[in-house]
């Protein structure tokens, strides 16, 4: 007799928030990536800081009447990802419905323990998104990367996706967002 192999199930985001909905996933902290649900670690002290001091750079920077700054919240990228990244900004008025919601012109992350999902998978579904710029506050480094200018070289392979310009910004560098950049912002004001 053969054994049954298990058969992976690759949710939609559909799925992910009717179990959200149902309180499957109330007791965790996770997201949904290219049709998995992750469990997204703890914020240690180092994450929570630098969350705070972006946060306020990015809120000071861009008027609520004119962007949406989203602070660690959902961000619906294909049918099969919605990940929590730490900050996305929309050029929209904050509580756009999300029917109108264009893709965001900058997605941060700050990463400790997560760098390899933040430069990988992540990387890949943002950019497969389309957003022209996707920054990782590297925390372990002590430097911000700049990733913009989404491709696919190998468009047959979804896996393809990258960022054609990468840039490393570290102590005492200012870096600006690609679409905004007459807007300025201190590494040294973003790393804790």
């Amino acid at each position: 007799m053969k054994a049954a192999s298990a058969k992976r199930v690759r949710w939609t985001v559909a799925d992910y928030f009717r179990m959200a909905e149902a309180g499957l996933l109330d007791e965790r902290r996770v997201e949904l990536l290219n049709g998995e649900v992750i469990e997204v670690p703890a914020q240690a002290h180092a994450h929570r800081l630098s969350v705070s001091k972006l946060s306020r750079l990015l809120n000071a920077a861009f008027a609520p009447a004119e962007y949406w700054v989203v602070t660690q919240g959902t961000l619906v990228l294909s049918r099969h990802s919605a990940p929590d990244p730490d900050f996305h900004v929309f050029d929209v008025p904050e509580g756009t419905p999300d029917g109108s919601l264009p893709v965001p012109f900058l997605v941060i992350e700050i990463s400790d323990t997560t760098y390899r999902k933040d430069a990988g998978p992540k990387l890949r579904a943002y950019a497969r998104a389309g957003v022209p710029d996707y920054w990782i506050v590297n925390l372990p480094a002590r430097r911000l990367e700049a990733h913009r200018r989404p491709e696919n070289p190998t468009p047959v392979r979804a896996s393809g996706w990258r960022y054609a310009d990468v840039r490393h910004y570290g102590l005492g560098a200012e870096v600006r967002p690609l679409l905004r950049p007459a807007v300025t912002f201190p590494v040294d004001g973003v790393l804790p």
